[in-house]
């Protein structure tokens, strides 16, 4: 399956995986953005999306977006489905003080999953293990693929 994607900005980043396990494309900013403590501000990325039928996309911060530049999302992500075709914004907020974000940050990541809804779906199921299996990145988290 492949995800089109429009640019909505000529200078727009294109969305992209950080590494081939990587679940989320990348997203940038669109330009240069400062964003006040606690108040709901509305971050550009400059593409539009085209999510198939039958799934639906999750718009979230980066793990390390927090740590570094003091950011949340106050609705805890962002849901795109299917039929929506509009440019994608990023909703955050400043935990303490005010942050500027530079244009073509990467802030946040998009992923693509099932919609649990959709008639034909198979549910995902859950089993708990001793042991889960090793991979390269391992346990290294919030930040670590750069």
């Amino acid at each position: 399956m492949k995800i089109k994607f429009k640019k909505t900005h000529p200078s727009t980043v294109s969305p992209a995986y950080a590494n081939e396990q990587a679940a989320g494309l990348d997203i940038s900013t669109r330009e240069e953005v400062t964003v006040q403590p606690l108040t709901p501000t509305l971050i550009p990325t400059g593409i539009a999306v085209e999510i198939p039928e039958g799934y639906v996309g999750i718009l979230a911060l980066r793990s390390s977006t927090p740590i570094k530049k003091g950011l949340f999302i106050p609705n805890g992500v962002g849901i795109i489905d299917s039929d929506y075709r509009g440019e994608l914004f990023m909703q955050v907020a400043a935990l303490k003080e005010a942050v500027t974000i530079p244009a073509f940050d990467r802030i946040a990541q998009l992923i693509i999953m099932p919609a649990r809804h959709v008639a034909g779906m198979h549910i995902i199921g859950v089993e708990e293990v001793e042991e889960l299996s090793s991979t390269e990145r391992g346990e290294g988290g919030f930040g670590s693929t750069g």
